[in-house]
């Protein structure tokens, strides 16, 4: 595999990489150059100096992905980095649902940016492909000065066969990790508000006495139960604490396990929910959107990923009053969690490796990670200093209470041994949608959705 890892003197050794300053006052526009950061105590502004740096001949191009806030930090950080140093950082958008494939194209072509952006689900592949640049040697000549912040696990779960190559972006404790409700509705109807320590069972009878079918009210809804990692999430909530056997990819990716009681468990519970009207099925969507019905005010709780917390407050505004709670644990107590985020890469036929790995060090940064949530609205990165900053805390109060959950340890991507997720992902959806539609029973359809899916598993790894 084709490498290209930094041998030669650290690039731009002084150059201060320093706190925004951004406590009592808004971070800039994101599409504009920062001004000047406030001084205190504790931060010094980026460039103290009068004089700019010298420009350089030396340009990085910065793949971002335009959807979502998700271009706003590599925007403002990148302008900051290229005043601070000289280097021209140019950003370049690609639509999200095209990186996958404009990643490999663009590599084969030569046209790949330099610093790339990605997902666990085409993460591993890429990097088995040679896209992506292993940074082992650079953590050990040159770590970030704040990479002990970063959780273990996050690190870990971005790690393929002990090796490193990228760092967190965007990090999900979960899929379906924070259950958002409609207080007033609850309130309205008499039912107690969901607790810290609450149960799956909880959940259950509370969405069964919210609901009213005859009028189109439902009481339980998710961002998504077709999604490998999505699923997963629900899935590792049942099964005992110290056991595996909830987890739908076997934990070493060799195979598929849903042939299973507890996933036939699981099935049985989710259809009942569907089939009385309490979750709402595909054809029940406002816009191809589950989170609509909850925005409409349809839906007494809905699952998402911590970050959309953010999005929905924003959305709902004064239409209702709402409020979030972690996904509740299961009959026996297992708390369910899947990391699954997106990353920052260098690719490895980059022409500056090493001004590449000073900008890859600022983009995942904690500072970064609180860019992302005060001017992007998305979630941190994998810093725990992000996660429990007092400002973004007051964003979303649910990333302050999502840190013990990342503190503890995340579980792993439901990543295959081969890497194949999309392929695994794709055979996933298509069969256990048939069982959400109500088209077919689990004891009809289990079989097959472990035969497709190991069909995928069982090909060798991409070279």
């Amino acid at each position: 595999m084709q490498r290209n890892n930094l041998t030669r003197r650290k690039f731009l050794q002084g150059v201060a990489i320093t706190s925004f300053g951004v406590v009592g006052a808004q971070l800039m526009a994101a599409c504009t150059a920062p001004a000047p950061a406030a001084t205190t105590d504790s931060a010094t502004p980026a460039t103290d100096s009068s004089a700019a740096p010298a420009a350089t001949d030396v340009v990085l191009r910065v793949m971002v992905a335009p959807e979502g806030g998700q271009g706003v930090m590599p925007t403002v950080l990148g302008e900051r980095f290229k005043a601070d140093t000289g280097v021209d950082v140019v950003i370049e958008e690609t639509i999200y649902g095209e990186i996958e494939t404009k990643t490999q194209t663009g590599f084969i072509s030569g046209t790949l940016q330099d610093l790339l952006y990605g997902h666990h689900r085409w993460l591993f592949i890429n990097f088995l492909k040679g896209i992506y640049m292993e940074i082992d040697d650079n953590l050990a000549s040159d770590p970030p000065e704040d990479f002990d912040d970063i959780y273990p696990s996050v690190m870990a779960g971005n790690s393929l066969d002990g090796k490193n190559f990228s760092f967190p972006g965007v990090v999900h404790p979960g899929g379906n990790i924070a259950v958002n409700y409609n207080k007033t509705l609850l309130e309205e109807k008499g039912i107690p508000l969901p607790a810290d320590g609450w149960t799956m069972n909880d959940w259950t009878e509370l969405a069964k006495a919210a609901a009213d079918p005859a009028n189109g009210l439902f009481g339980m809804g998710f961002d998504d139960m077709l999604s490998l990692h999505y699923y997963s999430n629900v899935a590792r909530s049942f099964g005992a604490p110290d056991s595996t056997e909830s987890w739908v990819m076997k934990e070493d990716g060799t195979a598929l396990q849903y042939n299973t009681p507890i996933h036939e468990e699981i099935a049985a519970w989710y259809t009942d929910l569907l089939d009385n009207g309490i979750a709402p099925r595909v054809a029940d969507y406002i816009d191809n959107s589950a989170a609509n019905i909850f925005l409409a005010g349809l839906n007494a709780t809905h699952a998402s990923t911590v970050g959309n917390t953010v999005n929905l407050l924003n959305q709902v505004a004064d239409a209702f009053e709402m409020d979030a709670i972690l996904l509740p644990v299961g009959p026996e107590g297992r708390q369910g969690t899947c990391y699954s985020g997106n990353m920052h890469m260098i690719n490895t036929a980059t022409a500056n490796p090493e001004e590449a790995w000073e900008l890859l060090k600022l983009y995942s940064s904690g500072e970064a990670g609180v860019v992302m949530v005060l001017e992007g609205k998305l979630q941190p990165n994998g810093h725990k200093s992000a996660w429990t900053n007092p400002d973004v805390v007051a964003v979303n109060r649910m990333l302050g209470v999502a840190d013990a959950l990342l503190e503890a340890g995340i579980e792993k991507f439901p990543m295959p041994a081969n890497t194949r997720f999309t392929e695994a992902n794709n055979a996933f959806q298509n069969e256990i949608g048939l069982i959400w539609a109500g088209d077919a029973t689990f004891a009809e359809q289990a079989a097959t959705i472990e035969e497709k899916v190991n069909e995928v598993l069982a090909l060798p790894r991409p070279e």
